[in-house]
């Protein structure tokens, strides 16, 4: 997805909110945790895991999960479950914070927002309350998915589109893509934002910078309806990493869009598609890999 270098309005990165809400998580987290010092020194890496996972995410619409996930399995040694929820809170960060971007710049066509975002939250719903996202749906889901949001990264390198909004015959079409990305975001954390993106470019030709705008707040608000209902419904999350990974993507998110403004990104876009191949084939190897060995 080939992003323009200019823009008629100007997005600075740095805001008095960012710096507002970096000293309310000092704050909150000072008061939370027992060993804040402690703590810190054995977590302050992931902090860096969700810049990263927040930059890829807000300027492909891919979703930090792409980064989360199999950071915390590989790495970290946390469970699927434990990981996908850890995505969510990240993300419902990241991606806000994204969004928050994209919309001062003004690229999100914001009248298909009201076909979008009701079908992605009816997805959300199956995803979590009917289907609800388990160890092996995780891993064997989250590969081949990461293989796909991979491919359209690339596919779409070259897409610029024309079209500022979507003809009518469009919306339902959209809305069901939309139902469909949600119930996927939902079992592995990505997949709403670049799917819906890469449908509205490939098949009717809306312009990049609207695709990846839209994808984005798309999933911001899937990832914030995820980060609650497993908040305060399920549990589980793992917050004494994911607080590390908050504070990165609070920072990472506003950089996506930003970068997306001051460059045209080609070649950036084009190694974001490639970590999502190569994540999507090391998962899927390791999930073939135990199944056989069992």
């Amino acid at each position: 997805m080939n992003l323009p270098n200019t823009n008629p309005v100007n997005f600075r990165y740095l805001s008095p909110w960012l710096i507002g809400f970096t000293l309310l998580w000092i704050l909150i987290y000072s008061l939370v945790f027992p060993d804040p010092i402690g703590l810190f020194a054995s977590n302050w890496p992931l902090i860096f895991v969700g810049f990263a996972g927040a930059v890829i995410g807000n300027m492909t619409a891919i979703g930090g999960g792409i980064v989360f996930i199999p950071v915390m399995m590989f790495i970290y040694k946390l469970d699927p479950v434990s990981s996908l929820k850890l995505a969510f809170v990240s993300q419902s960060i990241g991606m806000t914070s994204g969004a928050s971007g994209w919309l001062q710049r003004k690229e999100v066509p914001l009248s298909l927002l009201k076909w979008t975002i009701p079908s992605l939250l009816i997805g959300t719903a199956i995803a979590t309350f009917v289907i609800h996202p388990s160890p092996l749906l995780v891993k064997g889901l989250f590969g081949p998915i990461s293989l796909l949001v991979g491919i359209l990264t690339l596919v779409t390198l070259n897409r610029k589109g024309s079209l500022d909004t979507l003809p009518k015959k469009a919306l339902l079409p959209v809305f069901i893509i939309s139902i469909i990305g949600g119930i996927i975001t939902g079992w592995v954390a990505i997949g709403e934002g670049e799917i819906i993106a890469a449908f509205c470019m490939l098949v009717y030709g809306l312009q990049a910078n609207k695709s990846i705008g839209m994808g984005v707040v798309l999933l911001s608000v899937n990832s914030i309806t995820l980060a609650l209902i497993h908040s305060l419904y399920f549990g589980g999350v793992p917050w004494e990493m994911a607080v590390f990974t908050m504070l990165g993507c609070l920072w990472g998110g506003r950089m996506g869009p930003y970068i997306a403004q001051q460059f045209a990104g080609f070649n950036m876009k084009r190694f974001f598609g490639w970590v999502a191949l190569l994540d999507g084939a090391v998962i899927l190897f390791q999930v073939l890999r135990s199944y056989y060995l069992n």
